[in-house]
């Protein structure tokens, strides 16, 4: 018997989430997709499972109500996923919901969580209101690649500006630069830049001219070549790692890139760059992150969708999605029991 079990009762449970890609996984999604795995582990504790779309939320009389498939989940790739029925819920009924929408963060994305700040952290009818995971309030506030600079000790040299000549100053001081738009992920839009590069006053010129003004740049750590460390957090608390190694001729250590895995064990630079984060991560509700670590470089961190779940599983034996089920879980029902006193090793 699982022994959130034992500790709290979960009968009629009713744990939500908003994802939006769900339901078409690809054979490379069933075996990464870290919101699955989440959804597999909530299924073996017997509780109710329902699924939506971020599109589906809607707004009637000040409540936020969608409509939700509760579904059962099957470790088979193209049978993984059964509709039990469909029904539209008012998201206050629900227990606990995991939002799970896959960056860019636009327009949409924006929407999206404010209408989920209706909910967050607020009570009405002396009825207890929805555990959210991670709080929306804290995802608006944590943009993945600023919110590192919150922690100016532990970041490379960076600029983040709209300005081209600010952008080739930074350039010829460190030689070699990454660039990063703010708001997209899985390495999209990163780019790899050289001082000696003749292309690169056209390369920065056409990036800021797009949609997205702003970007930050960072000074190149070779290291990346070796592996960037992924680190999964539980309300601030390391409870599993990999080293995601860029396939050759890439120097994006992305999983979607091609980036191969490899089991890692902690340093003790990365335990104090986790350390480091955990005050703010707690305070702002981010409860399931993952943060990025190039050699002793904190480089992101990932509040909207975390990933890297089924990766640690598959090195390690680490049951990574259950135990942030189960914190979930007795957080939402009994906070009381909720500490995650023991850091990974």
């Amino acid at each position: 018997m699982s022994d959130v079990k034992k500790n709290v009762s979960i009968n009629g449970l009713k744990v939500a989430f908003i994802a939006d890609d769900i339901k078409n996984l690809t054979e490379f999604e069933f075996f990464h997709n870290a919101t699955f795995a989440l959804m597999l582990a909530a299924q073996e504790l017997n509780v109710k499972i329902l699924l939506t779309e971020s599109n589906n939320l809607k707004i009637i009389n000040n409540k936020v109500i969608a409509r939700f498939d509760e579904v059962i989940l099957n470790r088979e790739v193209g049978n993984h996923l059964k509709v039990k029925l469909s029904s539209e819920y008012s998201l206050d009924s629900l227990n606990i919901i995991f939002a799970r929408k896959d960056p860019p963060v636009d327009e949409n994305y924006i929407s999206y969580l404010q209408t989920l700040c209706l909910l967050s952290d607020k009570q009405t009818n002396n009825q207890q209101l929805p555990f959210i995971v991670n709080k929306p309030e804290g995802i608006l506030k944590a943009n993945e690649k600023l919110y590192a600079l919150n922690f100016p000790n532990f970041i490379p040299p960076t600029l983040v500006s709209s300005k081209k000549t600010e952008f080739l100053d930074f350039l010829n001081e460190y030689k070699e630069v990454v660039l990063k738009p703010l708001f997209k992920n899985s390495g999209e839009g990163v780019l790899y830049l050289n001082k000696n590069d003749k292309n690169a006053s056209q390369i920065l010129e056409a990036n800021l001219q797009s949609d997205i003004r702003m970007l930050l740049v960072q000074k190149y750590i070779p290291d990346v070549m070796g592996g960037d460390k992924r680190i999964i957090l539980l309300n601030g608390v390391p409870i599993g790692a990999i080293l995601r190694i860029p396939k050759a001729g890439e120097f994006r250590a992305n999983i979607h890139r091609g980036a191969s895995v490899a089991a890692y064990e902690l340093s003790k630079r990365d335990l104090e760059i986790c350390e480091a984060l955990k005050p703010c991560l707690v305070r702002d509700g981010l409860y399931f992150t993952a943060i990025d670590i190039i050699a002793d470089y904190l480089i992101e961190v990932n509040v909207t969708c975390p990933a890297g779940i089924q990766e640690v599983e598959n090195l390690t034996g680490k049951p990574l999605s259950k135990m942030i089920v189960e914190w979930v879980i007795e957080t939402a029902v009994s906070p009381q029991q909720s500490a995650v006193n023991k850091v990974y090793s």
